[in-house]
Order: C-alpha cells, then sequence, then structure tokens
C-alpha cells in the first residue's frame, strides 16, 4: 500500500499534542484521505471532530469516549488496541518534525490520489519493483522531491499528452498575406474594441477592456488602485446601475464574466463597495446603516444585480505565481470568467521562497516582480483573458518629468510586459493653475484625479493625461477632458462601448 507508517504516527502523535494544527492559522491541509487505513482514518476524524467542537486537550481517553458513540468505529479502534496505540504515538512524535513528515505523508496522498484517477506513477514511484537496489534507488529519488515537484511532474505528463493530441495543428509559419482578407473583414465587422471601462476616455485611448492584453495602473498608497480596479470590472460584469443623473436604474450592457483577486483585502471589504458601485449609494452610509429609504431600496435591489452576476472573488493572501494561474484557471474552466482583476503586484513570502528555491539564487525583488509580471502577461495570452493590475509609486512620482516608468515601485522593467500602463494622481494645487484656462469655461465638476498615460501598445494617443472626477465612496467615474503634458486641451471625444446592448 501506497503510504509511509512513520509520517502517519509523527502526524497523528504531533495532532494529539497540539491540535491546534488543524487552526486555519496554519498552512497545513489534512483529510481523512490522507490516511489509506480505516483504523488511521478512525482516529484522525476522531482528533479532528473534537477539535472542531471546542476541545483544547485532546487525548486517549477523549478520543475513546467520543468514539464510544459509534459501534463500527469503535470496534475498530478497539480490535488495533486504539488507547494503547495513542499512547505511544504521542509519545514518539516530534513537533519540531512535523513539517517534514506532514510533507512526506501529503507525497504519498498525492501518489493514491493520482493512482485513484487512472494516472500512471510509475515514473514516480513504482510498486512492482523487486530489485532491491533499484527499490533503493527509486525511494531515494521519491524523498528527494517536495510535493511541489511531484505535482509539477504529473502536470508536465498531461501537458505533454494535450501536446500530442492536441486539435489545432495549423503551422506557426506563413506568408506575410496569409488570411489578411478575412482579417481585415473581420475587423470591419468587429473592430479591434474590448468590453467598456469606466472612462469613456480611456475606451477612445486604450479601446476598451481588450482580451490577451495586460493593462497596469499604479498610485500612490491610497490613491485608489484597487477602488478604481474593482469599478472597472463590475462596469463590464453587471448589466444594470443606478444613473444619478436621470435618477434611475439603466441597462449597462450584456454581463461578462469577471474575476477580483484580492491579496490583502476580506471578501467583504470588496463586496460592499461593489454594492457601493451599483447603487450610487455611498460606502460609508451603508457602512453606517444611515440610508435613506430611497438608499436602502438601491442597496437591495443591487444586492439582486450582484446576484445575478458573474463576478467572482478569489482570496490569496499569501501566493506564488503558480497560485495565480491556478486560480484563474479554475474560475476560467468552471465560471467562464474572461475578465480578470489581480489586485495588485506585490512580492509576497511564498513567491520569494517559490522562485528562490526554483532559481537555487537569491533573486533581487526587482527581478522577482519583474516574473511576476512576465507570468500575467503569459495568462492573458495563454487563457484569452483581459487582465488588470496595479502597482505601488516610489518617491519619483513627485516630479512631474519621471510619471513613467520610473516611479514603479520595485521594477520600472513590470512595465515592459504591460500592453497599456498609466499613473494615477490625485491632482494638485499646481495641476489646477496650470489647467485654469480650460476650468474657466465652466467644467464641473472640477477633475480631483489624472490618468497619466504613458504605454499604449497598438494605440493612437500617448503620453496624453485624462483628467477625471472620481468618487471613491461610489466607485464612480466622470470624465472631465483630455490633454497633454502641456495642459493643452485636445480634440480627443469619448467612446461609449456597447456591449450586446438593447433597450428596455
Amino acid at each position: 500500500m501506497l503510504q509511509d507508517k512513520k509520517s502517519i504516527i509523527q502526524v497523528l502523535g504531533c495532532l494529539l499534542k497540539q491540535p491546534s494544527l488543524l487552526s486555519s492559522a496554519y498552512d497545513y491541509s489534512l483529510n481523512k484521505d490522507d490516511f489509506p487505513e480505516q483504523f488511521h482514518k478512525i482516529i484522525f476524524a476522531a482528533i479532528y471532530n473534537l477539535y472542531q467542537n471546542g476541545t483544547e486537550e485532546i487525548d486517549a481517553v477523549a478520543i475513546d469516549g467520543f468514539l464510544s458513540n459509534y459501534d463500527i468505529q469503535y470496534k475498530i479502534f478497539n480490535d488495533n488496541d486504539g488507547v494503547k496505540y495513542l499512547y505511544q504515538i504521542q509519545e514518539l512524535s516530534n513537533l519540531d518534525n512535523f513539517d517534514y513528515y506532514y510533507e512526506r505523508l501529503k507525497k504519498y496522498s498525492f501518489l493514491r490520489s493520482c493512482k485513484e484517477k487512472g494516472i500512471n506513477i510509475d515514473e514516480i514511484y513504482n510498486e512492482d519493483l523487486v530489485d532491491p537496489k533499484e527499490h533503493e534507488k527509486m525511494q531515494e529519488k521519491f524523498d528527494s522531491y517536495t510535493l511541489n515537484d511531484l505535482i509539477a511532474i504529473v502536470e508536465k505528463k498531461i501537458v505533454g499528452l494535450k501536446e500530442e493530441f492536441k486539435t489545432n495543428k495549423n503551422s506557426s509559419d506563413i506568408q506575410g498575406a496569409d488570411g489578411i482578407e478575412e482579417l481585415i473583414e473581420d475587423l470591419k465587422q468587429n473592430p479591434d474594441f474590448g468590453a467598456p471601462l469606466c472612462s469613456k476616455y480611456l475606451n477612445t485611448i486604450c479601446r476598451g477592456a481588450r482580451k490577451k492584453k495586460f493593462y497596469l495602473r499604479s498610485s500612490i498608497s491610497g490613491g485608489g488602485k484597487t477602488r478604481l480596479a474593482l469599478a472597472d470590472l463590475l462596469n463590464i460584469v453587471v448589466d444594470e446601475i443606478y444613473d444619478t443623473e436621470k435618477q434611475k436604474w439603466v441597462f449597462n450592457g450584456d454581463k461578462q464574466k469577471g474575476l477580483f483577486i484580492t491579496t490583502e483585502l476580506s471578501f467583504d471589504e470588496i463586496q460592499v463597495p461593489a454594492i457601493s458601485f451599483i447603487s450610487a449609494v455611498p460606502e460609508n452610509k451603508i457602512l453606517r446603516n444611515s440610508l435613506s429609504e430611497d438608499e436602502a431600496e438601491r442597496v437591495e435591489k443591487a444586492i439582486e444585480i450582484l446576484k445575478r452576476s458573474d463576478f467572482w472573488i478569489a482570496h490569496l493572501p499569501d501566493f506564488d505565481v503558480n497560485d495565480i494561474e491556478q486560480v484563474i484557471e479554475k474560475h476560467i474552466l468552471n465560471n467562464g470568467v474572461e475578465y480578470v482583476v489581480f489586485d495588485y503586484i506585490h512580492s509576497s513570502m511564498k513567491l520569494l521562497s517559490s522562485i528562490t528555491t526554483k532559481s537555487k539564487v537569491n533573486m533581487r525583488e526587482d527581478q522577482i516582480l519583474l516574473l511576476l509580471s512576465d507570468k500575467l502577461k503569459t495568462i492573458c495570452n495563454k487563457y484569452d483573458v483581459w487582465l488588470l493590475s496595479g502597482t505601488q509609486l516610489n518617491g519619483e512620482w513627485k516630479n512631474s518629468n519621471n510619471q513613467d516608468a520610473s516611479s514603479i515601485r520595485g521594477s520600472k522593467a513590470i512595465i515592459d510586459k504591460t500592453d497599456f500602463a498609466i499613473i494615477s494622481l490625485p491632482v494638485t494645487r499646481q495641476d489646477l493653475d496650470s489647467l485654469e484656462p480650460i476650468l474657466r469655461n465652466g467644467y464641473f465638476p472640477k477633475p480631483n484625479l489624472v490618468f497619466n498615460v504613458f504605454k499604449n501598445r497598438r494605440g493612437e494617443y500617448n503620453n496624453v493625461k485624462i483628467w477625471v472626477n472620481v468618487d471613491l465612496g461610489t466607485l464612480r467615474t466622470k470624465d472631465c477632458f483630455v490633454t497633454n503634458d502641456s495642459y493643452e486641451i485636445l480634440n480627443i471625444q469619448p467612446t461609449e462601448i456597447k456591449v450586446n446592448r438593447f433597450d428596455f
């Protein structure tokens, strides 16, 4: 049987000594299937249920009492001299070695799961080897693998099968004009525009949220990166919002399918602002429960709109590049997601550890962030999705001549992997003074945020400033105008993108 008895003894014994290892505070994931023998399954299930029911000190007596309520399980427990066994494993176990034996337990559990699913694991662990030397050699190699190594080996086998049997056999080499007529005709019928963003000027300049494109919005800490990104995604995925000017609910285009990945904020810190965006009710009024009757009704309707949307939230507090791809792939396969926001690009302990382990060298943070941004761009192309992320700014942003890649905290090379990049900044008194010739014409409301566009691959406009008024309480954006770096107004028209729209 594919198992390691020593690992089972150590893990169960450590759980007896410290049941809190089962809490979410630890990065461990154990279940009864990690223990192939029924006797061990019963012991684990008893420990788990006792801990979940609030028992802080678990010993042989507590487990014996718990199992005595279940005739079949209790008989198996007693047939194996369970009480004596529990005393022995508790004495033998060593908490300092728990991580090692946990990993080893999960490795064997992974092999059994693969075998049950019909995946050939002989390359990793061949149970039929008879020659003692060959078996010892195989065991040494298996022991050197981490669980992630084993997963990578199996994934590689599956990817190899996909490559061998994929149905798309088109050559990657073409003559320059191959298919050009069809391409031009398709562009006539379907211009290269993506889903609508909150700013209609942004729609003009970057042609909306286009699939296979990686967009980046950078800002200062507290500059509203997350809220602006959330608003853009919601504008894509919800089919109805409240219009404050018309004072009624309006159709917002056919709903699309989106995923918001947060690394720091909890689910409720995304959900409540989402309701604010849909209903145009300020978040602080929802949090304080100081709503008028009309606002309360709008919030109720916003909840129904959010329920019927294809809007998903994933929380990745500690992550590496594989975690990001896995959660995106899961939502693509299960929920048909096509538009993704990854809250913002930054390093994490797991990211630093995984890249250092794989590369066998200590990499600088800027190199690690570059690898992360490269992965995000790869995901865009691989899965045919639009992806938006953000970054923090360093101190260089205060110099108006450096409101470009040089202001990105950590690694300005991140920008190399993007298709569209802007720096979002609060409007300063100096900005307002420079804009005075424009503002005197009566623009209202005045801009309070400016999007500095400094990269626009395949775009007509670059190095322009989009001036907007943003209410971070409702996540709503109102366009003002567009200028060049010299604060001269440009004749750029806003673009309203319609996604299969129809009138009610």
